[in-house]
């Protein structure tokens, strides 16, 4: 979803549903504009995109396998994971692997 398509989604006005599932509704959309704050708050002024994080993704995990503190060697990555729940989930599952215990 592109963010013109999430905007649209967010914020679109539907046809007048009863009040049990507006209330419902206002909840979801709040909980949206939360996490859209919070994501937006979170940005910065350099960041990967999932395609970059998934080329790194095997070097950051075999480094965190090792010990070693990725969040300063790769930082970049590691903003990226905080942030994107796909990509957290890619980097779960190496986890796993490396860790033998998927």
């Amino acid at each position: 979803m592109n963010i013109k398509q999430f905007f649209k989604r967010l914020f679109s006005s539907s046809k007048q549903k009863p009040a049990f599932q507006q209330s419902g509704m206002q909840a979801d959309k709040s909980a949206m504009m939360q996490k859209m704050v919070t994501m937006l708050s979170n940005t910065q002024d350099v960041e990967l995109t999932c395609d970059e994080v998934f080329a790194l993704l095997d070097q950051f995990t075999e480094l965190a396998a090792q010990g070693e503190d990725v969040s300063q060697l790769m930082p970049l990555v590691q903003q990226h994971l905080d942030m994107c729940e796909d990509c957290r989930e890619e980097y779960k599952v190496l986890q796993s692997i490396v860790q033998g215990t998927a």
